[in-house]
């Protein structure tokens, strides 16, 4: 038994010479054990022991190789993906714009549409309660002063967390001022505000009793304020479009500080352009509210009679009868309301006024002030 373990044990050490040593010791230690069976069962077990190790190091130089086609395809894939992220970006920034530019329509059209309906109503309403003169209704003027009021608080009580209205005293309000159209609707806004504002002050002349204050005089005041109004409007907008021109210069580089500086600069020169327009006119009104300017002269009994005491626009007696330079004769107040739209006489066309009183009935401008 032993030479033949020994012969075996011989046989198996040549044949696994190139192996690894620890190979060659478990093959070893399989031999001896195998020595004290059967000869065909020690074939068996060397031949198993055989197997195993050629199945063991080809399950080794798998994975390997797995690995590294796996490592490759990776590899490629990772190219594939460094090339994609500019255009996602670039198409998430686009939808991204775009959501933001539908929710500013949905947002500013819903409100638009709100503050157009107000100054509407509310401006047809006093030009009609000025048309009554002393006829006019004290309920409907205050009820027209409580609306604006409450229009204009519930507005800034809505978009609180904006500040809204600190623009109307020239500082900014507490939002993004690198947005345009954030930008655009802060002014639309505050322009509205200032409307209601100033249409208030004139419903609160309304009220004034004629003792206290003369249909004439009230329609003078309504000319100051409105052109007090479109000049404050002109003001209001300049420190947000400003700001917003100016924060190009935040991009970092000497391009977008110069491009910033000269948007700004551009922008104040052509403000500055329309302010000699509208201080102009400014002057002009304030001219006429300071001299209160007659259109004629205090017209006689026999002047009346001539006319038949009746007046040629009201159709009615004479109140406070008043004689023209082309001798026709005429209520005080009716050819006041008269020459708040017109320069000639209602009869002959003469010239009488050098200018047109168009905000002495009340109204209020319809221009939208968002430059």
């Amino acid at each position: 038994m032993q030479p033949n373990c020994g012969h075996l044990h011989n046989i198996q050490g040549s044949g696994d010479a190139s192996s690894s040593s620890q190979s060659a010791h478990a093959a070893r230690l399989s031999g001896e054990s195998s020595c004290h069976h059967s000869g065909d069962v020690r074939i068996q077990l060397n031949s198993a022991v055989g197997e195993a190790r050629e199945n063991a190091s080809s399950r080794h130089s798998r994975p390997g190789s797995q690995s590294r086609s796996h490592g490759h395809a990776h590899s490629e894939a990772g190219g594939l993906d460094d090339s994609t992220p500019d255009s996602e970006e670039h198409s998430g920034s686009s939808l991204s714009e775009l959501r933001y530019l539908l929710q500013w329509l949905h947002k500013s059209i819903s409100l638009g549409i709100g503050l157009l309906t107000t100054y509407i109503y509310a401006n047809k309403s006093i030009v009609n309660q000025v048309f009554l003169r002393e006829r006019c209704s004290k309920l409907q003027c205050a009820w027209l002063l409580v609306y604006l009021t409450g229009s204009s608080l519930l507005l800034y009580y809505t978009f609180h967390s904006q500040s809204l209205y600190y623009s109307l005293i020239f500082l900014n309000p507490t939002v993004d001022f690198m947005n345009f159209w954030e930008v655009l609707w802060i002014v639309g806004v505050t322009d509205f505000i200032l409307k209601f504002l100033f249409m208030g002050f004139k419903c609160f002349i309304l009220l004034v009793p004629s003792f206290m204050m003369s249909f004439k005089s009230k329609g003078y005041w309504y000319m100051l304020l409105e052109e007090l109004c479109q000049c404050y409007r002109m003001f209001v907008p300049i420190p947000v479009w400003f700001r917003y021109l100016i924060g190009y210069g935040e991009l970092d580089s000497a391009l977008g500080w110069t491009l910033g500086i000269l948007l700004g600069l551009l922008y104040l020169i052509l403000k500055l352009l329309s302010f000699f327009g509208q201080l102009r006119n400014f002057r002009q009104v304030l001219r006429i509210f300071c001299t209160r300017p007659h259109y004629g002269v205090t017209a006689s009994k026999r002047q009346c009679s001539e006319s038949d005491d009746i007046c040629s626009i009201c159709q009615a007696e004479f109140q406070k009868p008043i004689l023209l330079i082309c001798q026709h004769t005429f209520c005080e107040e009716c050819i006041s309301l008269w020459f708040n739209r017109e320069k000639t006489c209602p009869l002959c066309r003469t010239v009488i006024s050098d200018h047109v009183n168009k905000w002495k009935d009340g109204a209020t401008s319809m221009h939208l002030q968002i430059f």
